[in-house]
């Protein structure tokens, strides 16, 4: 008989380790799949370790933990809204909790503290008719008091007031994610106004650029004409190590007509991107440097090697949940020929207007 018991209690204790650890591999995963930028399988499998039976294993430090990678996922995601109400929660169940900076970048800290500001503590008092009165005192008689019964004691007094943590506004519910695929492709489209100042033209040229973004990598293609002859494009590969750094490289050409005759600048640039948070996760900043690996200009005849570098620095309004945004960018490139005295300083001013599409 106590064999039976033993073994009964072996089948019954796998299975339970088994599902000990499944929400803590479960959010092993997500976490990695965060960091490799594949926020729709983290924003699924997190909404999963949150939701019954894997909650119940969670403690109250590893429940914050998923919600801080859920609404940093849920921003990525383009979904505004959700991540938003993510650290609402957030912040109704560890108010003195703070994202990891080394972890996430500003934008994402900088939302939460925007979410942590919008709440606000308050004091729930009970109704002064729902106190009860205290008995007034009995006067004291030696002589009734051997006959009477003893006064029964005055109530308590009231419980202090409970405090408890809630938003301004009622927090709009999260959807969970039903099926979200394991991977996605972002594209952007958007059409451009560029305007282009060297020391032999000053013009205006109108285009369109175009980017498609899988995981870590990007593929983005532009161009744009005007006046002057002038016709640039460039074709970009990007890199993303992380969520708000890239590196990209690509071809990039300007052709146009000053009064000296036609020159045209090819330069194979290699560069880095650095993206961050001006005002909460709706107005964002960017800085780029760059350097030619190499360069052919047209001017002087049979020359090809020289230097060329430049940067660019810029502002994107995003407006939220919807995919439009908005840009202005201001660019600055200088190329020198090897051995000649043939040189071009360029400055650009570009605003840009695009969608994404997820």
């Amino acid at each position: 008989m106590r064999l039976r018991f033993v073994v009964l209690a072996l089948l019954v204790a796998t299975p339970l380790r088994a599902q000990t650890g499944s929400a803590r591999d479960e959010m092993t995963r997500a976490e990695r799949a965060y960091r490799d930028l594949e926020f729709d399988v983290a924003a699924s499998t997190l909404r999963q370790v949150l939701a019954p039976p894997l909650a119940t294993q969670l403690d109250d430090s590893a429940r914050a933990r998923a919600l801080t990678y859920l609404g940093a996922a849920e921003h990525y995601r383009g979904q505004h809204d959700s991540a938003i109400a993510v650290f609402r929660r957030l912040v109704e169940l560890a108010p003195e909790a703070q994202p990891d900076t080394l972890v996430f970048p500003p934008e994402v800290t900088e939302l939460y503290h925007t979410v942590r500001r919008s709440m606000t503590v308050v004091a729930v008092r009970p109704r002064p008719d729902s106190v009860p009165a205290r008995t007034p005192p009995v006067a004291r008689d030696t002589f009734r008091a051997a006959t009477r019964p003893t006064p029964p004691p005055p109530p308590p007094p009231p419980p202090p007031p409970v405090v408890a943590t809630a938003p301004v506004r009622a927090p709009p519910r999260a959807q969970a994610e039903p099926g979200a695929p394991g991977t996605s492709v972002t594209v952007t489209v958007a059409g451009l106004i560029t305007n282009v100042r060297t020391g032999g033209i000053a013009a205006t040229a109108a285009g369109f650029e175009s980017s498609a973004q899988f995981r870590r990598l990007a593929l983005a293609v532009r161009y744009a004409e005007g006046g002057r002859d002038l016709v640039e494009g460039s074709l970009a590969l990007r890199y993303m190590p992380t969520s708000w750094f890239s590196l990209q490289a690509g071809p990039h050409a300007r052709y146009y007509t000053p009064l000296s005759g036609p020159e045209r600048l090819v330069t194979w640039r290699l560069g880095g991107r650095g993206d961050f948070a001006l005002v909460g996760s709706s107005v964002r900043g960017h800085a780029m440097l760059w350097r030619a690996l190499a360069l052919a200009v047209n001017v002087p005849p049979g020359s090809g090697s020289g230097s060329a570098t430049g940067g660019e620095v810029g502002v994107t309004l995003d407006l939220g949940p919807r995919p439009m945004w908005f840009a202005l960018a201001y660019g600055i490139d200088q190329a020198q020929v090897k051995g000649a005295s043939w040189s071009a300083n360029a400055n650009t001013l570009t605003l840009t207007a695009g969608l994404r599409r997820r």
